[in-house]
């Protein structure tokens, strides 16, 4: 058994047993050591609660994108809208193997995005041809012009630019002693481009285009991906996967619903 069959046939069941438990843990600290605070409530109309809940999420994004423009678009352009977000839930290749772990999934196949602009929309057993010998014509795809754009290689590099922005960021913070950084965010951080790094050289079939290599490096990006996985509630990353939204319905219900705040 080599690394590729440990990380699609062993692991998938203690990954997500681990990812359950982690959920548990975390969730069930919002909800055990929440506190409420008797209020008056002040009633205010459906059409201002509404406003203000587009508000409450709007503001600190706002506020990013006006104080710390670098972090704003290295961090949640590149890494996150541009980056990661498209290509774990619309590459090809994962909508592939989600839709084998999880059938209803396969809905989202005709969104698929392609590996690359001028590439199939799966490459997962031919490696890629040379550029010289590419006929450089645009895969036929539901995202059209898009596609330019919206291909797993372009994708990829925005992503890896965006970590490497962040983990730049985080090592100037520790030396000017700006903040509180944790190692944890470190470690996050470079297993993530460890996971983007594998992945890209998988679809290209690098660094060599041998069977053996290609099970290996795609094991071990398979592999790193499922640690990220099983760690994910107790990374950094789960702010904004469930911190972050969490934190902004609960200003917003204390704030603008109970407390009838402008």
């Amino acid at each position: 058994m080599d690394i590729f069959e440990l990380a699609i046939y062993i692991l998938p069941p203690y990954v997500v047993a681990l990812f359950a438990f982690g959920v548990a843990y975390r969730v069930s600290r919002y909800i055990f050591m929440f506190r409420r605070v008797p209020v008056r409530r002040r009633q205010r109309p459906a059409s201002k609660l509404l406003a203000g809940l587009v508000k409450t999420f709007l503001d600190p994004l706002i506020i990013d994108a006006r104080m710390r423009k670098s972090d704003f678009i290295g961090g949640l352009i590149l890494l996150h809208i541009l980056g990661v977000i498209p290509l774990i839930f619309l590459l090809g290749q994962h909508v592939a193997m989600f839709s084998y772990w999880f059938p209803p999934y396969s809905v989202l196949r005709p969104l698929s995005i392609p590996s690359s602009a001028t590439s199939p929309a799966l490459t997962l057993t031919a490696p890629l041809k040379p550029a010289s010998e590419m006929s450089w014509t645009f895969v036929e795809s539901v995202w059209g012009p898009l596609t330019v754009i919206l291909n797993g290689d372009l994708l990829a590099v925005l992503a890896m630019l965006g970590v490497s922005y962040k983990i730049g960021d985080k090592l100037w913070r520790a030396y000017r002693r700006v903040g509180h950084v944790r190692l944890g965010d470190f470690a996050a951080l470079l297993l993530l481009l460890a996971i983007l790094v594998t992945g890209f050289l998988a679809t290209h079939h690098l660094p060599s285009g041998d069977i053996v290599t290609y099970r290996f490096v795609l094991g071990t990006h398979i592999l790193l991906a499922e640690v990220l996985v099983a760690v994910l509630p107790f990374t950094k990353f789960w702010h904004f996967v469930f911190g972050y939204w969490y934190g902004k319905l609960h200003e917003w219900y204390d704030l603008k619903y109970r407390r009838g705040a402008l």
